[in-house]
């Protein structure tokens, strides 16, 4: 019975058709997300600046810098996400190892899209602190 148990342990094992299919389901809807904000965050950032610059206020160095290279910086952060995503998923790793780079993937997505909203709106916290302060 123990030569058995040790036998199982030792094969590699192999995984079902249902994880398969969860798994290639939420690469794709994940890469998918990654896409859609590639695409449609320069069209967010676009207005800011238009805002911003009609205020005619000086602007914090990451606003500025977010200014300079939303066009291409973003995109190329997004489709770099989407890309790390995939190739994760038929990487030779364990289903753990995958699902874990998986959720860090997603969560730096998460983070990086409140740092761009923390950024784009720097500028009128510091105007708010500014008109708090003529007290």
């Amino acid at each position: 019975m123990s030569e058995k148990f040790e036998m199982n342990l030792m094969r590699p094992r192999t995984e079902s058709r249902l994880g398969m299919t969860f798994r290639l389901s939420a690469t794709g809807i994940t890469t998918f997300f990654f896409l859609v904000l590639a695409l449609a965050s320069p069209r967010f950032v676009g207005p800011f600046r238009e805002i911003l610059q009609g205020l005619n206020v000086g602007l914090p160095w990451p606003t500025r810098f977010l200014f300079a290279t939303y066009r291409w910086l973003l995109p190329a952060f997004y489709l770099s996400l989407a890309l790390g995503v995939f190739v994760i998923q038929f990487s030779g790793c364990d289903f753990r190892t995958k699902r874990l780079a998986t959720v860090r993937i997603f969560l730096a997505a998460l983070v990086g899209a409140g740092l761009i909203v923390f950024i784009l709106y720097l500028p009128l916290l510091t105007i708010a602190s500014k008109l708090g302060d003529t007290k």
